[in-house]
């Protein structure tokens, strides 16, 4: 999240609520290959598939905390504008994610109307890789500022995989050769608008749900993000835990893509957007998430083999040969379709020299 100014310029987190403990990681350490660190960012991955990264310890991240302090006054600009004169940008799922969607159009889960606005920015727009998009004028005279915003995101992204390649014994380079900048791919920067919700009616304004790409990189100020509890029943409201912001961090989690290459090692955790605690419910809740996806004809079978940890096929169990483009139409086909229902994938145990390691409580990760 941005600076401790901006946050000054809100109600405070309040401190009564129940949290996630999610691992914060230093950037910084990563940068300097830490192994310490490394271990760390990988047991989040294994265990909730979301983590707190720090930003605040070196010049790359924080040159990104301004950059993103720009992208939330470029949220604020594009969805202070009139409905009628967003909806000329709408977007158009599945035959176009990129655009204005309004609030209302999707449902939560008891099949009520959302409660949530936001403007996809595609990436291959921005960096030239299709032919330009038509975005309200506030987008368009930021394409330079959005422009740079992608290309640091997208370098903490590739630091991410190499971690993880690291980690799981993969060639240096696997994973971010999968999801490269200068390719076509549904990846987009989201910027989302929450007004405040009536006292009389506060609910879920984003549904429960996993990322269908590979990693997101979300900032946020006021609360509202919620994880499930890995293991526990979402029909629960028990089991679900509010994200707490802290400035100069970014919140970043995995997606399914990152489960599948990995053979459900990585973990993608489900997740909603609810009213925010306390006072903050009281005003208007800005996010923007750098949402990655694989490149379109990224093949999305499993990474095993070699020195890999990532498991190899078992009895039942099926090799994935559609690429990237492909997985995301079936996937979203099933999800229409009641096929494939909303839930945590991933955490699955893995092997080291013929013995099984199991997922860690987070809680103990740096015991």
């Amino acid at each position: 999240m941005p600076t401790q100014a901006y946050f000054d310029q809100y109600p405070s987190f309040p401190d009564d609520v129940q949290v996630a403990e999610l691992q914060h990681v230093s950037f910084a350490k990563l940068l300097s290959q830490d192994e310490i660190e490394a271990k760390i960012l990988f047991e989040a991955c294994r265990a909730w598939g979301f983590f707190v990264l720090d930003l605040t310890e070196c010049e790359e991240g924080q040159s990104f905390i301004e950059m993103a302090a720009d992208m939330f006054a470029l949220d604020k600009e594009v969805n202070s504008m009139e409905v009628d004169e967003l909806m000329k940008y709408a977007y158009k799922p599945p035959y176009s994610l990129f655009g204005y969607k309004e609030t209302g159009n999707l449902k939560i889960e008891d099949g009520r109307p959302d409660r949530v606005e936001f403007y996809n920015v595609g990436r291959d727009d921005i960096m030239g890789v299709s032919a330009p998009l038509s975005n309200p004028p506030c987008i368009e005279k930021s394409r330079p500022a959005i422009k740079s915003y992608m290309e640091q995101a997208h370098s903490i992204v590739r630091l991410i995989c190499s971690t993880l390649d690291s980690q799981l014994h993969l060639p240096s380079g696997t994973f971010a050769s999968l999801q490269p900048l200068d390719k076509p791919s549904g990846t987009a920067l989201r910027l989302l608008r929450y007004l405040p919700q009536p006292t009389t009616d506060r609910r879920t304004s984003l549904l429960g749900h996993t990322d269908i790409g590979s990693l997101t990189i979300l900032f946020n100020i006021t609360g509202g993000l919620q994880l499930l509890a890995p293991g526990t029943d979402p029909t629960d409201e028990a089991n679900w835990r509010y994200i707490r912001p802290a400035p100069g961090c970014a919140i970043v989690n995995l997606g399914d893509a990152m489960v599948e290459w990995s053979a459900g090692v990585l973990r993608s955790n489900m997740h909603r957007v609810t009213f925010a605690p306390g006072a903050q419910g009281q005003v208007p809740r800005y996010s923007h998430a750098y949402l990655v996806r694989p490149q379109a004809d990224a093949p999305m079978k499993r990474l095993s083999g070699g020195d890999s940890l990532i498991p190899g096929l078992e009895k039942g169990e099926e090799e994935n040969t559609m690429n990237a483009k492909e997985w995301e139409a079936h996937k979203a086909i099933a999800i229409r379709q009641g096929k494939d229902n909303a839930r945590s994938r991933g955490g699955r145990e893995i092997k080291i020299k013929g013995e099984k390691i199991s997922v860690q409580p987070i809680n103990e990760a740096r015991a």
